[in-house]
């Protein structure tokens, strides 16, 4: 549970919390549910990435979400497992381990994020793959601080969750 003195009406901690602000969250999740809805990215390099920006800020609730989509697409709980070692786990493919390095860069240090680690990822999903996973990588940043920052529940055990919707609730 949140320390905001104040909380919204809704089913989760996120609609708690961000509910205080209707007119940011609707946009937000309307943003957030085009990375999905419209495939922009393989799913399970979208939820590896997701994920991996989670571990490395330590958000343990949003660790905790599985988006079905990727689930679908092949995704598993070994392979989430195996995240930390992504660089040497044969559970990853090249093109994943171009996001996941990008990804990592890019949450630690983004002006360390430099032609190599940008043209790997371009090799793997063309310059429209760059892009969107720059946009996703900034989501996923900022969402993981928001809910750090303000305490916000989620799942406390692995949850898996339908793909994110613009007028559906976040876990």
């Amino acid at each position: 549970m949140s320390w905001l003195p104040e909380l919204a009406p809704g089913d989760t901690g996120l609609d708690r919390v961000f509910g205080l602000r209707p007119d940011l969250y609707d946009a937000f999740r309307a943003f957030y549910a085009v990375f999905w809805e419209r495939g922009l990215l393989d799913p399970v390099v979208l939820e590896l990435c997701r994920v991996r920006v989670a571990q490395l800020l330590g958000c343990a609730t949003e660790q905790e979400v599985r988006y079905a989509p990727a689930r679908d697409a092949g995704l598993t709980e070994a392979q989430l497992a195996a995240l930390p070692r992504w660089p040497d786990d044969p559970r990853f493919t090249d093109a994943q381990r171009a996001a996941l390095a990008f990804a990592e860069q890019f949450v630690l240090d983004p002006h360390g994020v430099d032609h190599g680690l940008r043209d790997a990822v371009i090799d793997h999903f063309e310059l429209a793959g760059l892009v969107a996973l720059c946009e996703a990588l900034a989501l996923f940043d900022g969402f993981c601080r928001f809910r750090t920052v303000l305490a916000v529940d989620g799942p406390s055990t692995p949850t898996l969750v339908a793909a994110p919707s613009p007028d559906g609730p976040l876990p």
